[in-house]
């Protein structure tokens, strides 16, 4: 009888025995923890570096069948689904980028999702880290300013990473930060007025953020915490918050003067007339007027930006 109640223990062991022996079998090694990333590996490093020096030469159309042997070797040697390819394809997608290959890029970074999810799992630091270099990969090789297929993979990064990852985490932040924006151009471009549930998102997200940056004190980065609060403003000044656009466009917006750079003006040309129109909304007309007549002189003087531009003022 003692026999027939120990069975179950021997089986148990034998069971954990033959599956660490399967998997020294296999080579393949155990997950890294999902709030973790991988190491690197040395070896494929060695072996995508003469790649990335060649890609410095513009010569990408023998380059890239030469990464694909690689990519093919190491798949050989390492397994299709294992960390060393795993690894392979990111550094291959990174070096692509940053070349004169970048139209290629997205292609390597989508294998990299789908071995990573396989290897790691899709609840994974590492499958999220693809995801989300995925999303920004998608929108550069299309030319795009946000995607529908680059918001799904940026809400899919978040969640894994909201879950293994600390709320002020720099991988979460970041996250929100592209998922924001990417919601609020998606609202902005197919002219959604009606359903402002992308809106309510991104402002949710992005309080979030400035959040963390408060808590952070100096330790954030300057430009980066300016960049939340505009864009803060901006999702708030369509949200008719126009308290909250008033108080963040003051706190980004430096005041427009003769010596303003031209380039400076051109591109936050729409977040001034936001900002004049939220004014007037509050009933602040004095300080709207003052803006709009320092813009209208600053656009007469030499160095304004080229005609064509001077209409965001009568918004």
């Amino acid at each position: 009888m003692r026999l027939i109640g120990i069975l179950p223990i021997i089986f148990m062991v034998a069971l954990g025995l033959y599956a660490f022996w399967d998997l020294k079998i296999d080579g393949s090694q155990p997950p890294v923890p999902a709030d973790k990333l991988a190491d690197s590996n040395p070896e494929i490093e060695a072996i995508m570096a003469p790649h990335r020096e060649a890609l410095k030469t513009g010569l990408s159309n023998r380059i890239v069948p030469q990464i694909d042997e690689s990519l093919d070797l190491i798949a050989e040697e390492f397994g299709e689904l294992s960390p060393e390819m795993n690894q392979a394809l990111v550094e291959t997608s990174i070096m692509l980028s940053q070349s004169s290959r970048a139209d290629l890029a997205d292609d390597y970074m989508q294998r990299a999702v789908d071995v990573s999810r396989e290897v790691y799992g899709t609840t994974h630091r590492e499958t999220a880290l693809a995801l989300n270099d995925l999303a920004n990969l998608i929108t550069d090789a299309q030319d795009l300013s946000y995607s529908e297929e680059s918001i799904a993979h940026l809400k899919e990064a978040m969640q894994i990473r909201q879950a293994v990852l600390p709320a002020d985490h720099p991988e979460v932040i970041v996250n929100e930060v592209n998922l924001a924006d990417q919601l609020f151009l998606q609202w902005q471009n197919e002219g959604l007025e009606e359903d402002k549930s992308n809106l309510d998102t991104a402002a949710a997200l992005l309080s979030h953020v400035m959040e963390v940056h408060t808590q952070q004190g100096d330790d954030v980065n300057a430009m980066d915490k300016a960049s939340v609060q505009l864009l803060f403003a901006r999702v708030a000044f369509y949200r008719d918050d126009f308290e909250n656009a008033a108080k963040y466009f003051a706190e980004t917006l430096s005041p427009v003067a003769p010596e303003t750079d031209p380039a400076t003006y051109l591109v936050f040309s729409n977040s001034y007339a936001e900002h004049i129109t939220s004014l007037n909304e509050l009933g602040r007309t004095e300080e709207a007027d003052k803006m709009r007549a320092d813009i209208i002189s600053y656009l007469q003087t030499d160095t304004a930006v080229p005609e064509g531009t001077t209409d965001i003022v009568e918004e």
